[in-house]
């Protein structure tokens, strides 16, 4: 949910083509409507924080077309970002302009809730303006990410109601070959510059370009939208059906035919062997900057890889606890590699697959009031992952519904090779990328009245996906893990996101090849190699986003301590998750200044 920049070069779409996280987002920039910066604003510090907010959130929406439409914003469904160089300096220029106004805002003056949304919002542009350094956007493709899967993805959230729609939906078809030319250029200047990825990762870009490039139009994954038009008259319908086909058959196929040939022909070559970031320009220093982007704290990269050591010993005393318990007899390896063999925790088709989440979500769904006293109006649903990314997939993702609830968030899952994918693992990944996890987390910050909107749809790495581990083992405290193999399967899924600390420090900072991050995971995990591969690739393409889960998730458990020691038998578990998820995605320092103060914020107090 993977999942706009706003995740420095990350996942656009992790979880919601990428929710627009609080972390990098460089598509271009224009002329923003609001004057503030201009310095037509008025001297109340809370009208003129409100309208800045309303100007930075106008911007963004407006520089990156496809987050607006996926967000429910219309007004630029006919246009995709401007990827130019002029366009990015402009919007460096707007980065600096709106910090520079943000900083002349007194917070003393602000109300409590406001100096949050102040600080995340400083947080966000000071993140991106000391990352221009490193100059990131200039590998803007990967396996995982890229404009390549964006655009392929947005036929899934473009409206298709009127003609209008349509319409604009064309004109994006044909906005996609100059978004591709703009993206060769960007990965020219990369290579000038000698700021390459891996050749092992950007290898698997290749079959997804010429998977994208098929040649019947009908076999594109943008031709998805003609069959929302079934409703349609028949004469509207075939019109619409034949600008569509014409469009991918003019405009899209020979696109991503050209980025497939540039990439395999003149841009993989160049590519570089190695597969840790310390083999770039200023690899180290753009390592230790990514750590702290992506965990919001000041931790080195040497300490993160030492609290994952640290982690995975403890983890691994509960899996021999299991190991006993179930009378396994011989030791933790061999048992890994009877989970990793025995077909009764396999997975046999798709079908089986959606059928079995379907009953997680149901079992889950029923528990929550013991949980949350606060729950979501929005509904979610299960997807499985389109063909064309899911062998370079996770096992699943979640994207969150857009704020005018014209469709529900959905848990999209990876149900590709199916029988290699487990059984006893499942419960833990739909907590984590669904109930309580991120479907929760989105939903109810977007639901809190007032708020502006770039707080909405926050997405702080740190944050969210550290809640989205912690959910993972809060249904055991109402009893749903009931099976030994699924407890295990969720200590296994705790091994791995304390493995993500040592590996992803390992690789980017410790000089790790490939083959030993893999051999780690193996060593300690049970997952299968397919899966093992896949994500060890997700970290080479993506430096330092792995390391959020479990940083965020050991702050939040030691916020839950303190509050439990603070309250002792007043202690509310219910109170306190409806807090922490009324606050929205923010850096861990704001988190923890926020649970530790035990004081409702206006917002809160409004509900």
């Amino acid at each position: 949910m993977t999942c706009t920049r706003f995740v420095n070069q990350g996942y656009l779409w992790k979880y919601a083509v990428l929710t627009v996280a609080v972390v990098g987002l460089h598509f271009g920039a224009g002329t923003s409507q609001a004057g503030f910066i201009g310095g037509e604003g008025t001297d109340n510090p809370s009208r003129q924080l409100k309208t800045l907010f309303a100007e930075f959130w106008d911007d963004e929406l407006r520089l990156a077309p496809l987050e607006a439409t996926f967000l429910g914003d219309h007004r630029y469904d006919d246009r995709l970002a401007d990827l130019s160089e002029a366009a990015h300096e402009a919007r460096v220029k707007r980065d600096r302009d709106h910090r520079q106004a943000l900083g002349k805002i007194d917070p003393e003056k602000l109300t409590a809730t406001e100096r949050i949304d102040r600080e995340v919002l400083l947080f966000t542009l000071d993140d991106r303006i000391e990352g221009e350094y490193f100059r990131g956007r200039l590998i803007p493709i990967s396996q995982q990410d890229g404009i390549h899967l964006q655009f392929a993805q947005s036929v899934n959230f473009h409206p298709s109601a009127t003609v209008g729609d349509l319409e604009n939906y064309v004109r994006r078809l044909h906005a996609f070959p100059r978004a591709v030319d703009q993206t060769i250029a960007l990965m020219r200047l990369g290579m000038a510059e000698k700021r390459m990825p891996p050749r092992i990762t950007m290898a698997k870009v290749v079959p997804q370009l010429r998977d994208l490039a098929p040649e019947k139009p009908e076999e594109s994954p943008l031709w998805g939208i003609v069959a929302k038009l079934k409703d349609w008259p028949e004469a509207d319908r075939d019109h619409a059906a034949n600008a569509v086909r014409q469009a991918i058959a003019d405009k899209v196929t020979p696109a991503y035919a050209k980025l497939a040939t540039f990439v395999e022909k003149e841009y993989l070559p160049a590519c570089r062997e190695s597969v840790g970031l310390w083999d770039s320009p200023d690899g180290d220093v753009h390592y230790a900057f990514r750590a702290r982007s992506f965990t919001t704290t000041a931790l080195a990269p040497e300490q993160i890889h030492e609290i994952g050591l640290a982690e995975m010993a403890r983890i691994r005393e509960a899996m021999e606890a299991i190991r006993k318990r179930v009378g396994f007899a011989g030791d933790l390896k061999a048992f890994f590699q009877k989970l990793k063999e025995d077909p009764k925790l396999k997975n046999q088709s798709e079908a089986e697959i959606l059928s079995r989440y379907r009953a997680i979500f149901e079992a889950i769904d029923a528990k929550l009031p013991a949980l949350f006293g606060r729950l979501p109006r929005t509904d979610y649903g299960i997807r499985p992952i389109e063909a064309y990314r899911a062998k370079a997939a996770a096992a699943g993702y979640y994207y969150p519904a857009p704020e005018d609830g014209t469709r529900p968030g959905y848990f999209y899952v990876n149900t590709s090779d199916p029988t290699s994918r487990t059984t006893y693992t499942m419960q833990a990944l739909a907590y984590h990328e669904g109930v309580p996890g991120h479907h929760l987390q989105f939903s109810l910050a977007m639901e809190v009245p007032g708020r502006p909107a770039f707080r909405k749809f926050g997405y702080v790495p740190a944050f969210s996906e550290g809640w989205g581990l912690y959910s993972e083992g809060l249904p055991r405290e109402v009893g749903l893990y009931t099976d030994p193999y699924a407890e295990f399967g969720q200590l296994e899924y705790s091994a791995w996101r304390a493995g993500r600390l040592v590996v992803d420090t390992g690789l980017h900072q410790k000089r790790w090849s490939r083959d030993q991050a893999i051999a780690y995971l193996e060593a300690n995990t049970a997952v299968p190699r397919i899966e093992i591969e896949s994500e060890i690739d997700r970290y080479i393409a993506w430096p330092g986003q792995a390391l959020a889960y479990k940083i965020g998730e050991l702050k939040i458990r030691e916020l839950r301590a303190q509050a439990e020691r603070r309250r002792g038998d007043k202690f509310d578990l219910r109170a306190f998750h409806d807090r922490l998820l009324s606050l929205g995605s923010v850096p861990l320092s704001v988190l923890e200044r926020y649970m530790q103060a035990d004081q409702p914020t206006e917002a809160e107090a409004r509900r």
